[in-house]
């Protein structure tokens, strides 16, 4: 081939070989990456929307079951006292549509607005069952109250009933507290997890009974209608993760499940949450990149084999050096782009062609960020659980010792239910950045979960278990140090304190894959919650024989 074929040869397939390279990258690898992660952030936000609902009706329960033990419910003689204080728990939680007291015969002594007061309604399940224990009854139309109390949405009024027992100083029973808790309740649960971000990426909310029948979608026309997917069923059968499936309207969705447990005195409904985004809006920032990429390599590539083209008849000795600088380049984008001497031609070629080499290793840069956003998890910055299993996977060949240091907050519940959940994410972010003062440069920290964060030590010497011990102990004296937070002013001029309790087990001496000792970390973390928290627990493998 003659030189000049050779030039233009090398400068094109370079160009075009870059390109498609980075847009292979962008579509395959980053693309399957997203999808996983994208999968395990509607994963997440079905798990949080789930343990919202359970940890809310428990909440309500609760608040039910300490109103029915007032004593001024026993003799129903001061409709007044009653009237009142139910009024004041509509008034301080509007999730209660309705509240009222009936005597033994299933009659409403009282009620909230006077609404249904005189009325029988010992038919109803919110007395047959209410008069003997604790009821609490799934989403259901309204029926005597329907026409009384709309909707705001326009949707069909819907209720969860809960009712108590009232009993007599002889611990019979002599009435029932009713209340019927506001399905919109539910729905502003959902307002507040989606937010204005994820409504504009098309991300969906569905509540579902176990056996598919929508009880909350994006438009409660579809309320009642069944849905025939994998994803429940899974999710029903106990399980929590994502899918990919065509939904009824014939387009697929990635699509998070993740099924309602209950919460303390709540034993939950079963209901299913799901978490939808469609697969194009998913994916649409990854094929604009990709496409974008392609053009702008093989314009630069056109661009490159005119300009080679024209240099090439008229010198040879630099068009060979600027070959020769091609191929290395091709091999190797570390190496540095020699500066070629010659005619101006030449030069504004070279000129060119790096030009074109460092603007591609930027598009290269940006799609790395890309990724390590997808690695990240957004409140803290440590790494997130899709940056765990990039961990765990890098680790499965290596020869290095570890120690896994599995820690819990203490009292953080607390946190979030006195000053809120603005509060609790600065308590989070508090406590990430205590933690990566207290480890070394190359530990790994990893937020695994709500207020659980797990923490890789590489141990130079396996034997030697003295230096993670007291990393472990510094943990947890950091953590309980007094946290200056601004939405925690009342807790005290101290300021706020949380605690932290920490398991560690060692790699590979307690076991031969990382997953399994984060498993014993884990077991040694809640032996160190039950004897007294605020403190450290070793796995130790004898114990855990007996046990």
């Amino acid at each position: 081939m003659t030189l000049k074929g050779q030039i233009i040869s090398a400068t094109v397939g370079l160009a075009i070989a870059v390109a498609g390279a980075i847009a292979y990258v962008t579509g395959d690898i980053v693309a399957d990456q997203v999808r996983d992660r994208i999968g395990a952030n509607l994963s997440d936000l079905a798990a949080e929307m789930s343990g919202r609902l359970d940890r809310e009706l428990a909440v309500r329960v609760a608040e039910v079951d300490v109103l029915a033990s007032l004593p001024f419910f026993e003799q129903f003689s001061d409709k007044t006292t009653m009237r009142s204080v139910i009024e004041n728990l509509q008034s301080a939680l509007p999730e209660f549509s309705w509240v009222g007291v009936l005597d033994d015969r299933g009659r409403v002594v009282v009620g909230t607005g006077a609404l249904l007061e005189g009325m029988d309604i010992s038919h109803r399940p919110v007395f047959r069952e209410g008069i003997v224990d604790r009821y609490i009854g799934d989403v259901h139309d309204a029926a005597l109250l329907g026409s009384l109390i709309e909707d705001p949405s326009g949707a069909p009024t819907r209720f969860i009933d809960i009712a108590q027992p009232i009993r007599n100083g002889s611990d019979a029973p002599a009435g029932v507290l009713a209340a019927h808790l506001s399905w919109a309740w539910v729905r502003s649960v959902e307002r507040a997890l989606l937010g204005d971000g994820l409504r504009r990426k098309d991300v969906q909310l569905y509540v579902v009974s176990g056996d598919g029948t929508v009880l909350l979608g994006p438009d409660y026309r579809q309320h009642g209608s069944a849905l025939d997917l994998d994803a429940v069923r899974l999710a029903a059968a106990g399980g929590a993760g994502w899918t990919v499936e065509d939904w009824s309207d014939g387009d697929p969705y990635l699509t998070g499940y993740a099924r309602t447990e209950g919460h303390e005195i709540f034993p939950g409904f079963g209901w299913v949450v799901l978490a939808r985004q469609p697969v194009a809006a998913a994916f649409r920032p990854i094929r604009d990149l990709t496409w974008r990429i392609a053009a702008i390599g093989f314009v630069f590539a056109g661009f490159a084999a005119g300009l080679g083209w024209y240099v090439a008849s008229r010198i040879a000795g630099p068009v060979k050096s600027l070959s020769r600088a091609a191929l290395a380049l091709q091999v190797d984008q570390s190496v540095g782009f020699p500066k070629i001497r010659g005619p101006r031609e030449i030069v504004v070629l070279s000129e060119t062609f790096e030009d074109l080499i460092e603007t591609l290793i930027a598009k290269q840069n940006a799609l790395d960020a890309v990724m390590d956003q997808a690695f990240t998890d957004p409140l803290t910055g440590l790494g997130n659980r899709g940056a765990l299993d990039r961990f765990l996977a890098s680790r499965q060949e290596s020869s290095l010792s570890y120690a896994v240091l599995a820690v819990d907050l203490d009292g953080f519940k607390d946190v979030n239910d006195t000053y809120g959940h603005a509060a609790g994410d600065r308590v989070l972010q508090e406590v990430a950045e205590r933690l990566r003062r207290c480890v070394r440069a190359g530990d790994v920290l990893v937020r695994h979960g709500g207020d659980e964060f797990l923490v890789f030590l590489a141990m130079l010497d396996p034997a030697r278990d003295g230096p993670a011990r007291r990393i472990a102990q510094r943990v947890v004296q950091r953590i309980a140090e007094p946290m200056a937070i601004e939405e925690t002013a009342a807790a005290g001029p101290d300021g706020l304190r949380v605690g932290a309790s920490v398991g560690v087990a060692f790699y590979p001496r307690h076991g031969a894959t990382l997953e399994h000792v984060i498993k014993l970390a884990d077991d040694a973390l809640y032996a160190a919650k039950a004897g007294g928290r605020g403190r450290v627990a070793v796995h130790n493998p004898r114990k855990a024989a007996k046990a």
